[in-house]
């Protein structure tokens, strides 16, 4: 049985799920500090409720951001623990990614998603949101960028037009995104729920595992776009760390 954590924003959860990725049991929260108070809680609750030990876990996959610095670490240290501890593999995953996982091929508006990109948007403080661009395979389709909402619409006109904005940080402005588009612009933003992630963490590391596409436990590392501000400079440095994965 596969265990898949996700500290990506205030939103957080932990799964189990079968070797097809399909979510058995989860728990999910919302937090207001970095998740430490309830993420080994839950994992703990997940297991009772299915009467298994953490030794008995197939693999543990773990969404690696980008998000807060404080809460991706939580996440990434405990999958880490959890899988030297037990000796089974680990799969990290882009939580840009994750987000858009549910609408990659989709056709909306008559034009196939294939054609197009697919949007995801994270929080990523300072009224920026983080985005990826995706074609219907889950690869990007251009470098992920930091940068305000009104931006990332302006710089979505010079390339691939997408036809879902998706995620979180999506949701959370579709006014916005939809007053900034303008008429006849083919953008919709896409639905969003807490569990839209958790469960794509699941299904993505159930194929990878299947592909024997795990990751190395000493050097998988969080996916920061850019470095926390506390104790550095206010920079607008864009850092990957880890490896953002690929459908």
């Amino acid at each position: 049985m596969l265990l898949s954590i996700d500290t990506s924003s205030r939103y957080g959860g932990a799964a189990l799920s079968g070797s097809d990725g399909q979510v058995i049991e989860a728990r999910m929260w919302r937090s207001t500090a970095n998740h430490t108070a309830q993420l080994m809680p839950a994992v703990t609750e997940l297991l009772s409720a299915r009467g298994i030990k953490a030794a008995e876990l197939t693999g543990v996959a773990v969404a690696l951001g980008p998000g807060p610095f404080s809460a991706l670490r939580v996440g990434v240290s405990a999958a880490k623990g959890l899988a030297m501890a037990g000796g089974f593999p680990i799969i990290g995953v882009d939580t840009l990614l994750l987000e858009a996982w549910r609408y990659l091929g989709l056709a909306i508006y008559g034009q196939p998603s294939g054609q197009r990109g697919t949007v995801s948007w994270l929080d990523a403080g300072r009224n920026e949101v983080a985005a990826g661009m995706f074609g219907s395979d889950g690869k990007r389709l251009r470098e992920d960028r930091v940068a305000p909402p009104s931006d990332l619409l302006q710089q979505d006109d010079e390339g691939p037009l997408p036809t879902a904005y998706c995620g979180e940080a999506a949701w959370a402005r579709r006014e916005e995104i939809t007053s900034l588009a303008g008429d006849g612009s083919g953008r919709v933003v896409m639905p969003w729920t807490p569990a839209d992630r958790l469960w794509a963490l699941a299904e993505v590391a159930a194929r990878r595992m299947s592909e024997g596409q795990t990751d190395d436990l000493t050097t998988l590392q969080p996916y920061y776009l850019r470095m926390p501000t506390i104790g550095a400079p206010r920079r607008r440095d864009r850092v990957r760390q880890g490896r953002p994965a690929s459908r």
